[in-house]
């Protein structure tokens, strides 16, 4: 007993295999792309701790030319008092 596959048996079979590839695929993106958000995620955390290290001394050297500027301006607006000359008679 033969069976006889027509051409429109082998485009049925085709059609289901694609459908069946396509959902597999379509399953891998939405895993690939929630792992994907975790990993962007965390990138992002490490992102803030790292500029925050790096931020801090540079926060630090700022106040402290800050306070350096008001005190040298403080200094500056001072008028230095003239020394009396003494002189012998």
């Amino acid at each position: 007993m033969e069976t006889v596959v027509t051409s429109m048996d082998v485009l049925t079979y085709l059609q289901i295999t694609v459908a069946v590839l396509l959902v597999i695929v379509l399953y891998h993106v939405l895993f690939i792309t929630v792992d994907l958000r975790k990993v962007l995620r965390r990138i992002e955390t490490i992102t803030h701790e790292v500029e925050g290290m790096i931020m801090k001394p540079i926060n630090a050297a700022d106040y402290i030319i800050d306070g350096l500027m008001k005190y040298l301006e403080l200094q500056s607006e001072e008028k230095p008092k003239k020394k009396k000359s003494s002189k012998k008679k």
